[in-house]
């Protein structure tokens, strides 16, 4: 039980500081305007470390790196094509 709390964790960990890195990106397309980029950088590494370090709770240091570099490449492909598929869902509800 207390392995899987950790997991979830370290997901949310990574998909804040993934979040953060993204939202700071001057061609994002979930909101108006992109986060302060300094701020945002460093929320994201510290969010991002911290994910690992409850990874490495879990299973050995090098696995948990990997996991976390998993994890981060398939949301840094997955939030463009989100923000893309909701910018098409809000298009069509105003046309």
């Amino acid at each position: 039980m207390a392995e899987a709390a950790f997991h979830g964790l370290a997901l949310a960990a990574t998909s804040v500081g993934i979040a953060a890195f993204y939202l700071s990106a001057p061609r994002q397309q979930w909101l108006t305007r992109p986060l302060a980029g300094r701020r945002s950088r460093i929320i994201g590494t510290l969010a991002l470390l911290e994910g690992w370090l409850l990874w490495s709770v879990v299973m050995h240091p090098v696995t948990a790196l990997f996991t976390s570099l998993t994890v981060a490449m398939l949301l840094l492909t997955i939030l463009p094509f989100a923000a893309a598929a909701r910018g098409a869902m809000l298009a069509r509800r105003e046309g």
